[in-house]
């Protein structure tokens, strides 16, 4: 199975999302970071990476709680990296792209990504909390969290080999 990875236009998002439109209009970094913020809680439950991708000055890439967010430099459009990054990374993932931009929507399909609006992806998020609510409630789930659950393939075998020196 191929690992699936999220790239998120970060401010189309935010400005689709009401609550971050709202703190968009007041002060646009604080709307930056409790964007990372609300994705960095689903990393890794429902993603193996999840890129943002904002428009920017200069270039600069980034990791934030698991999340990596890129800026773009000034001469160069989000929805383009977001495009250069589709088209990198699909044949070693299974891409995701959040975008309510119907150019870009347009563009990540032929890619071969699978798209989610803002609405989507918002809805997507709401029912992976509400699936792991309801795990955390079932009273004949008594696993708790395994770190099996949490890392992919190649860094439990490598482990494993740590394991066994």
């Amino acid at each position: 199975m191929i690992a699936p990875i999220l790239i998120v236009d970060g401010y189309n998002i935010i400005g689709a999302w009401d609550e971050l439109k709202s703190l968009k209009a007041r002060d646009l970094g604080s709307a930056r970071d409790q964007l990372i913020s609300i994705l960095s809680a689903y990393y890794p439950w429902c993603w193996e990476r999840i890129i943002i991708v904002f428009d920017g000055q200069r270039f600069a890439w980034e990791h934030y709680d698991g999340v990596e967010v890129v800026f773009t430099e000034g001469r160069q459009t989000a929805d383009t990296m977001i495009e250069k990054l589709t088209a990198g990374l699909s044949p070693y993932y299974s891409v995701e792209v959040a975008t309510s931009d119907f150019a870009e929507f347009r563009a990540a399909s032929n890619l071969g990504a699978l798209v989610l609006s803002a609405p989507s992806l918002k809805e997507r998020l709401e029912e992976q909390k509400r699936s792991y609510r309801s795990s955390l409630k079932d009273p004949t789930s008594t696993r708790g969290i395994m770190l099996n659950d949490l890392l992919n393939k190649s860094m439990l075998d490598t482990l494993e080999k740590l394991r066994r020196l």
